[in-house]
């Protein structure tokens, strides 16, 4: 295909007070090997000067104000501009290497029974002085290779994990008008319950090829210490809707679900825990041992936290 046969792609990027990051986010995107596409800048209330950085640098960016109210927001907000066939997802402060857009474009174009389609990525940290040099990431000899374990109908496997990184996904307009917007009541988690919700949807598949960087930066909104875990609502919420994967689909079975949601609220009591928060954190360890009774680690930190508790005259 050459010229206009290209399908639109729309890339929607979300940013607040992304200034130090985001000329990197769209540069990648301009020097990308493929021509057909729109960038929508959806600009989250940001009080630095994000918006007028990418107006000045890139003018062919659509930039998008509105008042603060989430990533979740922004992304529904880039959803309802976006005009393309095909939409693309580009958080602020990561990048996409070469060759990206036009793989994810063929393979949608020759596997029409694909409404998602994503592929590996890099976590990229900083140096030891605090830097973020690009590392050097040989091209893929076959850039439309899938993972074939991680293609498909992906529901049961993604309630054992999130394998989906929102940088790296590109998805059909059909599929988006189909599965609706984020969830803005999750301050966390939003993009993994919308990926649940897609798998119910239409097949995803997974290319073997990185092609795109996950910076990891202080600070930022996955580093963050909740209240509560919106990962284990959100695996709690998919098994209420949906019910449990039927007959040990992708050899994942109720056991496997239960030690999932056991493990996720541990990781959140942990959070709590070394946040300094033991009475949130004992919420968290009881929540593991309704899970699974044998949760050892569970059982120790909930009889720490206790005392910790009681130490302090909390209760």
């Amino acid at each position: 295909m050459a010229g206009s046969s290209l399908p639109l792609v729309s890339v929607i990027v979300p940013a607040h007070n992304a200034a130090s990051f985001v000329s990197d986010a769209i540069q990648s995107v301009y020097a990308q090997d493929y021509s057909r596409i729109e960038v929508v800048l959806i600009d989250d209330g940001s009080v630095d000067d994000t918006s007028a950085l990418v107006q000045r640098r890139f003018p062919l960016v659509r930039v998008i104000r509105q008042k603060n109210a989430g990533v979740a927001a922004a992304r529904n907000a880039g959803l309802r501009e976006a005009t393309g066939d095909l939409v693309c997802f580009l958080d602020a402060d990561d990048v996409w290497l070469p060759g990206k857009l036009s793989a994810q474009v063929q393979y949608m174009t020759t596997h029409q029974e694909v409404g998602l389609l994503f592929h590996r990525w890099h976590v990229w940290e900083p140096d030891g002085a605090g830097n973020y040099v690009l590392p050097e990431i040989a091209p893929a000899s076959n850039p439309v290779d899938v993972v074939p374990e991680a293609s498909g109908w992906l529901h049961p496997l993604l309630l054992l994990d999130c394998i989906i990184q929102t940088s790296t996904v590109m998805i059909r307009r059909e599929t988006y008008e189909a599965v609706g917007f984020f969830d803005t009541s999750l301050a966390s988690g939003e993009d993994y319950d919308y990926w649940l919700r897609t798998a119910h949807c239409c097949e995803q598949h997974q290319l073997a090829a990185t092609l795109s960087c996950y910076r990891v930066t202080p600070g930022s909104l996955s580093q963050k210490v909740y209240p509560v875990s919106f990962e284990y609502q959100v695996v709690l919420r998919a098994i209420e809707r949906w019910g449990l994967p039927r007959g040990g689909s992708r050899g994942i079975g109720a056991g496997a679900i239960r030690g999932r949601l056991s493990n996720l609220a541990f990781d959140h009591g942990y959070r709590q825990f070394k946040a300094g928060l033991s009475v949130s954190a004992l919420g968290g360890f009881r929540t593991a041992i309704k899970h699974d009774p044998l949760h050892m680690r569970a059982w120790a930190y909930l009889v720490v936290s206790w005392v910790n508790v009681v130490l302090s005259h909390k209760i």
